[in-house]
């Protein structure tokens, strides 16, 4: 038994001079970087709005009064023509042409919003958009309802809510910079617009883009 003892020692000990020899030491922010190689971080959030996300907002919006009564008459049907969706766990996102007159401000909670009509293209009762200005807005439709960007991206589910919560900060800070809506002003604006189904009550969309 002592004699298969020693050898093991012995390996041990060679083992040991050969990693000093042949190893070094890592800072922590070394160490932090070979430890996230091949992970997924997900793109840089104010370049994708700026360059790819502002761009496909304003070119796929389509006009908002149409979309909303198509919505309202089959969900589906409408969700595959105007919409997109990455998946069930998620609403279908409509990015809509808000072209109308705003009505009303209600800047009475954090959740400021600037009421819109719209006319349908038939004609007939106007449809009333809120247009969320912030400084919060709820909801993840300026994430989810671009295609460039995919759950994949991400590590994880806490990475992907955060990138969705930091690209609401950036839209808002942008509209509230230059978006500054009146009563009685017209307006036209990209906006999305997310829902499980046909709407029920207030149609809330988030702009992003703007004229």
């Amino acid at each position: 038994m002592l004699h298969s003892i020693i050898p093991a020692r012995r390996a041990l000990m060679v083992l040991g001079v050969a990693c000093i020899a042949g190893c070094h030491v890592v800072t922590d922010t070394e160490l932090a970087q070979i430890r996230s190689q091949g992970q997924h971080q997900g793109p840089d959030p104010a370049k994708l709005l700026n360059e790819q996300l502002i761009p496909y907002a304003d070119k796929n919006a389509r006009p908002a009064a149409m979309v909303i009564v198509a919505v309202g008459q089959n969900f589906d049907s409408a969700c595959k023509e105007y919409g997109f969706r990455q998946s069930t766990a998620f609403p279908c996102n409509f990015w809509i042409r808000v072209q109308g007159k705003v009505v009303r401000i209600d800047d009475s909670s954090r959740v400021g919003k600037a009421y819109v009509d719209v006319t349908p293209p038939s004609g007939g009762e106007p449809v009333h958009i809120a247009l969320e200005t912030g400084p919060v807005v709820i909801g993840t439709g300026v994430r989810d309802g671009f295609p460039g960007l995919k759950y994949s991206d991400f590590d994880d589910q806490t990475r992907f809510a955060v990138f969705g919560q930091e690209l609401n900060r950036l839209v808002v800070d942008r509209a509230q910079k230059s978006l500054k809506l009146k009563v009685g002003e017209t307006v036209d604006v990209a906006a999305v617009y997310s829902s499980w189904s046909e709407p029920t009550g207030e149609i809330r969309a988030i702009p992003v883009a703007w004229k």
